[in-house]
């Protein structure tokens, strides 16, 4: 991977002369400590989604978990998604990136994360393809799931610029893939990974010299209905299935050499209806929400990765949970609720038990979170 980072720095002084790069742009607002004066413990971010123009939404996180909002920058392209796939506002691990989505215009906003969790635009670049529905980023690799169209995976160097194309970076999904969800990278950056709903597969991708990217190779999900996939930092694979009526789970697996996904254990059901987004808090908390049933599992990953249901919680009267995040510290959750157009608040307790704390209005049609 250290090969990509020198390259992904090497393009960034060349950056301005690579078609299709924008550089540049101002936001709307500054993001600040909270108006009591207090300092932020940490930041959350959203999509509105807006076809006429799409803005994220920053939240300072109190103490307690709940969320003030801090301020509201533009990101120089349209939404207008329905697709509701994970990973449409994207953090990097060090939390100096935020990748967010312009499924309207067929682009990505990068933008750069100050110290104080206000955002500076660095650039805007097409998407690769049709309708982007996710975006995953570790290290100076970043890859773009379009689920339109020829349906493909775009891949981008991660540069202090902003995004650049790579060469070769691209490749369709398999042939038989349908209703593509989710793009992850797995640790070490030698995979990529998009979990395709309604065909019940995975397809897994090589990251070659430079980032490129070898062809599809597609295995069959161990469930029905592979919605999205989250890595665990030893890098095994836990994808939720979204299954039918009360047969929701989580689904374990370990990528080969050869990019062929095998099951670790057996899918984890959690009883429920609809497990679609998934996310991985501190101490092995896994939590998956559950839209058809209105609630939230939580499940724990042992050091040696065998998955274990723990319980569910209710996400509260009428919510119907789409995305969610974990704080960075893993004392909170927080995931949007798709009925009302809020985030919906929750501390994390010990065993992962989840506690609501409130919740922040956000406009109607928004998509997408993460924390910091």
């Amino acid at each position: 991977m250290h090969r990509l980072k020198n390259r992904s720095l090497g393009v960034a002084l060349s950056g301005a002369a690579v078609g299709g790069l924008v550089l540049g742009g101002a936001a709307s607002a500054s993001a600040a400590t909270r108006p009591d004066g207090g300092g932020a413990h940490g930041w959350v971010y959203t999509s509105t989604n807006s076809a006429t123009g799409n803005q994220v939404e920053v939240f300072a996180r109190n103490s307690n978990g709940t969320l003030t909002l801090a301020g509201t920058y533009n990101a120089s392209g349209n939404g207008g998604s329905a697709n509701y796939g994970q990973g449409a506002v994207t953090l990097s691990p060090d939390r100096q990136t935020l990748l967010v989505v312009d499924a309207g215009s067929n682009q990505v906003s990068d933008f750069a994360v100050l110290p104080n969790g206000a955002l500076r635009l660095r650039n805007v670049v097409a998407s690769g393809g049709t309708s982007p529905t996710s975006v995953a980023i570790r290290g100076g690799l970043a890859e773009v799931l379009n689920s339109a169209g020829t349906a493909n995976v775009a891949g981008f160097f991660a540069t202090p610029a902003g995004l650049v194309p790579i060469p070769g970076g691209s490749q369709p999904l398999s042939a038989g893939a349908s209703s593509p969800e989710d793009v992850a990278i797995s640790p070490g950056d030698g995979h990529v990974v998009v979990t395709e709903k309604v065909s019940d597969t995975i397809d897994t991708f090589a990251v070659g010299r430079g980032g490129a990217l070898g062809p599809a190779v597609t295995s069959p999900s161990d469930s029905q209905l592979s919605f999205a996939g989250v890595f665990t930092p030893t890098g095994q694979l836990l994808v939720a299935d979204d299954g039918a009526n009360d047969t929701s789970a989580v689904s374990p697996y370990r990528i080969a050499p050869n990019g062929v996904l095998n099951a670790t254990q057996g899918a984890v059901s959690d009883g429920q209806t609809a497990a679609c987004w998934i996310t991985e808090g501190r101490n092995g908390d896994v939590f998956v929400d559950n839209a058809g049933s209105g609630t939230i599992s939580t499940y724990q990953v042992s050091f040696t990765g065998q998955v274990t249901f723990v319980g569910n919680t209710s996400a509260g009267t009428g919510v119907k949970p789409l995305d969610n995040a974990v704080s960075s510290d893993g004392q909170n959750l927080y995931l949007v609720n798709g009925n009302q157009s809020q985030l919906v608040e929750f501390s994390v307790g010990p065993n992962a038990q989840l506690t609501p704390v409130g919740t922040q209005a956000l406009p109607a049609g928004s998509e997408g979170v993460a924390a910091s």
